[in-house]
């Protein structure tokens, strides 16, 4: 069976430059799949770009930590500051799942749906769910998006199945090692088995998050027993997110290598060096 690759750009919405990128990425690269945050500033060019895209598959970005909620803040007071934002980082939205549990699963809850709902309005098809920061992960978020999934019929929740040790022997570069790509994988492989959630779509790869090169694609060969791969990638226009500073409230859009990670899904040869890996445990 034919592995299916998925080339999937977090942050459509986010801004003029990532809402770019994205567009080129998929009409001129290999970018097959998008996630959508709905409740960002540059959604709606979003929205209007991907109806003119009927190939590219979108989901949704569900966005907890940043900006304005989709929700009405009064609905949420746990989630948002005295400015009407979202003030929790992960960190903080853990700590929330464990100190004020009820509280807090309703009010997530209703954020969760605000967003959902905001997001089927577009008539967009919701193939998958994810989050920002991989808030979704968070075992009391996990449970509401799981069911709210099934509600939905939405096909698939990202999960961190990653085997770090593939990865390791597979690529030269050893950043992970100094900007915190393990620890971040060893967290959310934990949650991911916590949450007890299985998939036939593995990920690659979060230890190199946020810096996805062409040398990440070098003979790579997926552990066996998947269907598909999925790479989570954020590729960005920062020369043209410069020009509107005052839209700019995450100081990654603007990162080189968001430039470096277009540039790599405009790279078909990428596509032929991924392989589903027969002899892979």
């Amino acid at each position: 069976m034919t592995l299916k690759i998925i080339f999937n750009a977090d942050d459509f919405g986010i801004s003029r430059g990532v809402n770019a990128a994205i567009i080129e990425a998929h009409n001129q690269g290999i970018l097959n799949s998008t996630s959508l945050m709905i409740n960002q500033e540059f959604a709606t060019e979003a929205v209007k770009a991907a109806q003119k895209m009927p190939n590219l598959e979108i989901g949704l970005h569900l966005n907890l930590t940043n900006e304005k909620p989709t929700a009405n803040p009064q609905d949420i007071p746990l989630l948002v500051g005295a400015d009407g934002k979202l003030k929790n980082g992960f960190v903080n939205l853990l700590l929330l799942s464990i100190l004020h549990p009820r509280k807090f699963a309703a009010q997530i809850e209703t954020e969760i749906r605000a967003q959902v709902q905001k997001y089927l309005a577009t008539g967009l098809k919701m193939a998958h769910i994810d989050g920002h920061r991989h808030v979704h992960l968070i075992p009391a978020v996990f449970k509401i998006v799981r069911k709210i999934a099934q509600e939905y019929n939405v096909p698939r929740i990202r999960v961190m199945n990653e085997n770090a040790l593939n990865t390791i022997l597979q690529n030269e570069s050893k950043s992970w090692l100094f900007d915190g790509g393990l620890i971040k994988y060893f967290i959310l492989r934990f949650l991911t088995w916590w949450n007890g959630y299985k998939s036939d779509i593995y990920f690659y790869t979060i230890l190199f998050t946020c810096k996805i090169s062409r040398e990440q694609f070098c003979n790579i060969k997926i552990p066996r027993g998947y269907n598909a791969v999925e790479i989570m990638i954020h590729p960005g226009k920062p020369e043209i997110d410069r020009q509107y500073p005052e839209s700019v409230w995450d100081d990654n859009i603007l990162s080189p290598w968001r430039s470096v990670e277009l540039q790599t899904l405009l790279n078909r040869e990428v596509l032929n060096n991924i392989h589903g890996g027969d002899n892979i445990d």
